[in-house]
């Protein structure tokens, strides 16, 4: 008599297809310049001008400072970054404002915004080189 053979049994095969992966999460324009605006305040406070300029700015960058000339590509503008961060000689505000203006013969309204100035150390006192604010309020 013959002997019989164990036999492996049949793998069973699913005829379902694979789960699909998920496709990755693309950053939102919104979120990407939140996260460099925060990036850039993290490196500049602790004074790294190379982290920052390689974080924050492309490779053919142009750097316009107030009374100083455009400063092209990352390497002079981390070069005047740095002597900026390590001068303590500048510093910024930025915030809200509400404004109420009564124009001559005209009607009184109301504007709501934000501002952003930067300030240089001169002859012992701050002094204001940049101001700018805007209204939240739509063009009318």
């Amino acid at each position: 008599m013959a002997k019989k053979r164990a036999t492996k049994p049949a793998k069973k095969t699913s005829k379902r297809r694979p789960a699909k992966k998920a496709a990755p999460q693309v950053e939102t324009a919104a979120a990407a310049i939140r996260r460099l605006d925060a990036e850039f305040m993290r490196t500049a406070a602790a004074h790294d001008g190379a982290t920052l300029v390689e974080a924050f700015y492309a490779r053919d960058a142009v750097l316009m400072p107030p009374n100083s000339p455009a400063r092209e590509g990352r390497e002079s503008i981390r070069q005047m970054l740095q002597g900026l961060m390590d001068s303590g000689l500048t510093a910024y505000g930025r915030g809200r404002y509400t404004m109420n203006l009564e124009p001559a013969g005209g009607t009184p309204m109301t504007d709501v915004g934000k501002y952003v100035v930067i300030y240089r150390r001169q002859a012992g006192a701050w002094r204001a080189v940049a101001d700018i604010f805007n209204s939240d309020q739509g063009a009318s």
